[in-house]
């Protein structure tokens, strides 16, 4: 027997994290793939180990962000998540550490035993196609002058959920260099060979279509985390008000 999978069907509001998606302050680019698909590339604002960051399917071309949400994803949508997942596994390799990412969406999953459906998404936390991306490497080095990697020794687990809150100083460091970095990135003559003119990359978070960026603030949705966060800091510098506050 099957279990069905039911996918929930509920009008955000334009304040929701998931529609205000650069709300977080904490973007890095959107990317643009095959003049189509659109992406918002950011650090997470919530956990500071391995230089985490996420990559989030935002709409196809002019349709609504809500369009995105609580569904199956066509062949053509999973593709072009991977083409970003391969251009930023790049950027992570030229830090020096080892690119790792997982396409989750735990948060979003609920399972009735008694009835054996799967629900999709929810009123607080719509399904979204994204992944999460971190570095591997020694925790005590400062890949990122000035910001050590952190996370768990190299062969262990990555535990997505047991989080680290950033320093702000910390995070914007870590900002502007993975900015840097792409920037650099997309004038090689390994991403033109790759790509020509399939990716365009962005680095203004309004710069896409259909997206209506505001600046109210909402829940941390997926950032969220079961585990009460540890601060991230190496001078006892509490991180920034203005970063999304993990839900407990």
């Amino acid at each position: 027997m099957k279990s069905k999978i039911d996918f929930h069907m509920h009008e955000y509001p334009a304040s929701h994290w998931s529609i205000d998606f650069a709300k977080a302050g904490t973007s890095i680019a959107t990317i643009t793939v095959r003049n189509k698909y659109h992406f918002s590339v950011i650090l997470n604002p919530t956990d500071c180990q391995g230089y985490r960051s996420i990559i989030r399917y935002i709409n196809e071309d002019k349709s609504s962000i809500s369009s995105a949400f609580n569904r199956i994803y066509t062949l053509s949508e999973q593709r072009a998540l991977n083409d970003v997942a391969a251009i930023m596994t790049k950027i992570y390799e030229k830090l020096g550490v080892i690119a790792q990412f997982s396409q989750l969406g735990n948060n979003s999953h609920h399972f009735n035993s008694q009835s054996r459906v799967i629900h999709v998404g929810d009123d607080e936390e719509p399904s979204l196609l994204h992944l999460h991306m971190w570095g591997r490497g020694d925790p005590e080095v400062e890949y990122i002058p000035g910001v050590p990697l952190r996370g768990p020794k190299p062969g262990l687990m990555f535990d997505l959920r047991t989080k680290v809150t950033p320093d702000k100083r910390e995070l914007d460091t870590c900002i502007t260099t993975f900015k840097n970095l792409l920037g650099d990135y997309i004038k090689s003559s390994e991403f033109i060979d790759e790509f020509e003119n399939s990716i365009m990359v962005s680095f203004e978070e309004t710069n896409v279509k259909g997206a209506q960026v505001r600046e109210k603030r909402s829940d941390a949705g997926f950032f969220s985390s079961t585990i009460s966060p540890k601060t991230c800091s190496t001078d006892s510098v509490s991180p920034s008000s203005g970063q999304p506050t993990p839900k407990l």
